[in-house]
């Protein structure tokens, strides 16, 4: 029999923490895109070697598609030794094409719209308390229109950012979280609450604001189901871009309408997940969600809400930190396809 020193623990340690490095590729379809390939790369590790400290991720993804739009996407987040600090943020570059109908209520017939922008936002939060962290964050995005749809109500040029521009600004932000997976949560909380102040005296073209807040609750049924509720809001004032108002759509909220289909200045949501592992690395999914959107003269704009709801598959591409890549299919107003990596929220 022979026992470890305490230079083998560590060495031991240092070793189970080398870099991970997983490749994922990147495939999609959308009419304004057509085929999109591309390529990501994912990057788990700790930043201490002790028990305590949460996994950190770097993620790195490029893609281009056949109607030669291109994109650089950057996301990350650190978790300091004893998880003292928490840093978070993306950087991306974007060569693409989107749809526009509309703000609000003001609708009007589908808009493709081509722009080009870079993105880069941090969030860095203190711990104050246990689970408790005060934070900062900055945002700054340069938007160049490479294109509209001729005689459109983007072409016109009446429509704050219509004819680009740049948003610069910051400010503090609060986040409580209890989870015991920041990648797969079985059970726990995660609130954060962040909010931005965009102000020429900061580089901004435009004065707004806006305040966005995430709560999330996780709790295990059974060993195999896990239930995850999510409620979020959104708020904005000031002469705020049109792609700058709260969206209903995308990977992560409202799956089933296309990013953007609706948009406004406040957005209040519902959704709700229940998440089984059905055998092995293989998982199922069942989701759906209820919004409301509008204005401070009218919220909501409609009494009905917005629904979605949907199916999705995942694999658990990253076993030890259980990173999931997902394939999710949401129906709103359209039947709307995402794959992806990490669960929506």
């Amino acid at each position: 029999m022979c026992f470890a020193g305490p230079k083998d623990t560590v060495h031991n340690q240092q070793k189970e923490q080398k870099l991970d490095i997983r490749l994922v590729p990147v495939l999609a379809y959308a009419p304004e895109t057509r085929f999109l390939f591309g390529i990501g790369v994912l990057t788990p590790f700790k930043l201490s070697y002790d028990s305590v400290t949460k996994p950190s991720l770097i993620s790195c993804f490029v893609a281009y598609s056949q109607n030669k739009q291109d994109y650089l996407y950057v996301p990350y987040q650190f978790f300091t030794k004893h998880n003292n600090y928490y840093i978070e943020g993306e950087v991306n570059y974007y060569n693409y094409s989107y749809y526009y109908w509309g703000i609000g209520e003001q609708r009007v017939h589908k808009e493709l719209y081509n722009v080009l922008f870079l993105k880069v936002f941090a969030n860095t939060y203190r711990k104050i308390l246990p689970h408790l962290y005060l934070g900062i964050d900055y945002y700054y995005e340069h938007d160049t229109m490479r294109g509209t749809t001729p005689g459109g109500a983007l072409a016109k040029g009446n429509i704050l950012g219509s004819n680009g521009g740049i948003i610069a600004g910051g400010g503090p932000d609060l986040l409580y979280d209890t989870r015991d997976s920041i990648f797969f949560p079985r059970k726990g909380w995660f609130i954060k609450a962040t909010s931005y102040f965009n102000y020429p005296q900061l580089g901004s073209t435009l004065a707004f604001g806006r305040f966005v807040s995430d709560i999330s609750w996780y709790h295990l049924l059974a060993r195999p189901i896990v239930l995850a509720i999510n409620q979020h809001n959104q708020f904005s004032w000031g002469d705020v871009p049109f792609n700058q108002l709260a969206l209903i759509g995308g990977t992560k909220q409202i799956r089933g309408y296309y990013m953007g289909y609706y948009r406004d200045d406040a957005l209040s949501y519902l959704q709700a997940e229940t998440r089984i592992n059905l055998l092995g690395r293989v998982g199922f999914d069942v989701f759906g969600t209820a919004a409301f959107f509008g204005n401070y003269h009218k919220f909501p704009e409609s009494p009905v809400p917005v629904f979605a709801e949907g199916v999705g598959l995942r694999y658990n591409y990253e076993r030890k930190q259980h990173i999931n890549v997902r394939l999710d299919i949401g129906y709103g107003n359209t039947l709307e396809y995402y794959l992806t990596i990490q669960e929506a929220f």
